[in-house]
C-alpha cells in the first residue's frame, strides 16, 4: 500500500487547496469592499468532496484519482446590495468567513501532521 498516496492523504491536501482558495477570495471580497459594482465571490468544495466519500464503493485508486481531480468552484453571488454604487460585499460577514477558514485550515494541516506523525511512528516502531 502506497501510504503517501492514502485516500485520506489525498482528502487532507485537496481540503487544504481548498481552503487555500477560499482564503484568496475572501481576501479578494475584503480588498474590494469599496470598488464600485464589485460583487463577492465565494468558494464551494466540501459538498463535493462528500459526495463522492458517501458514493463511491471503487477501488481506493480510482478513487484517490478522483479526489485529485476534484476542483473547488468560484460562484459570483447574486445577493442584493444595500449599497448604491452596486457592492454588495459585506465585511463583516467577509472577516468571519476569513476566520472560519483559516481555524478550518489549520486543523486540517494539523491533522495531516498527525497523519505523518502516526506513520513515522509506526515505521520507527515507536523508536524516535
Amino acid at each position: 500500500m502506497d501510504w503517501f498516496n492514502s485516500v485520506s492523504a489525498n482528502l487532507l491536501n485537496k481540503d487544504l487547496d481548498g481552503l487555500w482558495i477560499r482564503q484568496q477570495e475572501i481576501s479578494n471580497n475584503i480588498s474590494n469592499v469599496e470598488t464600485p459594482g464589485y460583487k463577492s465571490k465565494s468558494v464551494s468544495f466540501e459538498d463535493q468532496l462528500k459526495k463522492l466519500m458517501s458514493e463511491n464503493n471503487e477501488s481506493s485508486g480510482s478513487l484517490i484519482n478522483q479526489i485529485k481531480n476534484t476542483t473547488p468552484q468560484i460562484s459570483i453571488s447574486d445577493d442584493e446590495s444595500l449599497r448604491l454604487d452596486g457592492n454588495n460585499v459585506d465585511a463583516e460577514k467577509e472577516n468571519i468567513e476569513l476566520a472560519r477558514t483559516q481555524i478550518n485550515y489549520n486543523y486540517s494541516l494539523r491533522e495531516l501532521s498527525d497523519y505523518f506523525s502516526r506513520l513515522r511512528y509506526a515505521i520507527t516502531d515507536g523508536k524516535s
